[in-house]
């Protein structure tokens, strides 16, 4: 079941991050129809939301930080639908997505998020927001992340994220097996890039890989 608030909440992240205004048309308009300008009303009385003279709304310290587990839980969830579950219909990933967001706990999206390799873009290109298990991850891998296209022949490498906002793109490499917590060794390198995922041998254009970012094994 979805939560007015929290959708109306979720809908004004989104228009900052599209560097749309706030306004309460555009508000409700980016909510599930289960809003009304009563629940926004409700955002500013209990200090989630502001509003200035020209109607303009945003999200104070507290607003942002309940948005942005809103936004992390929701993004994860579409990750692991489609990384996890192959879930390819995109009403069907965005709406199971909305269901997720709002029964996961801060200790199952920290295991969600560790399971998919700490995923730093929804299946849609936006960014995902980090939580204390993705800081933890970086101090104790930083220093060994490297791009998969940097692995010499003979060296490999478990995948931990992809970084890019290429839907196609990242579309194919999922459909490829190249997904985080996958390992991928490089078998060579010119003209084309192969690599072997388990007993799988993909030829592949370097620019197609350049994206994918693995931790050397």
């Amino acid at each position: 079941m979805h939560d007015p608030l929290d959708e109306l909440l979720e809908s004004v992240w989104m228009l900052e991050e599209a560097g749309e205004r706030p306004v309460r048309e555009r508000i409700i308009a980016g909510t599930h129809g289960d809003s009304s300008e009563w629940h926004i009303d409700r955002l500013v009385e209990h200090g989630f939301l502001t509003i200035d003279s020209d109607g303009v709304y945003a999200m104070s310290e507290r607003g942002r930080e309940r948005a942005r587990d809103i936004i992390r839980r929701h993004r994860l969830a579409e990750r692991l639908l489609v990384d996890v579950l192959n879930v390819r219909e995109n009403s069907a990933i965005e709406s199971d997505a909305c269901c997720f967001e709002h029964f996961l706990s801060p200790e199952v999206t920290d295991h969600i998020c560790t399971l998919l390799g700490h995923p730093k873009h929804c299946p849609h290109g936006f960014p995902i927001p980090p939580g204390e298990c993705c800081r933890r991850a970086r101090r104790q891998v930083e220093t060994a992340v490297v791009p998969l296209t940097e692995l010499e022949p003979g060296g490999s490498g478990r995948v931990v994220y992809i970084s890019t906002t290429d839907h196609q793109r990242l579309d194919r490499l999922t459909a490829l097996g190249l997904i985080p917590g996958r390992t991928v060794r490089v078998h060579q390198k010119e003209p084309m890039i192969v690599l072997l995922l388990d007993e799988t041998q993909l030829a592949l254009e370097k620019r197609l890989v350049e994206d994918v970012y693995v931790v050397r094994s």
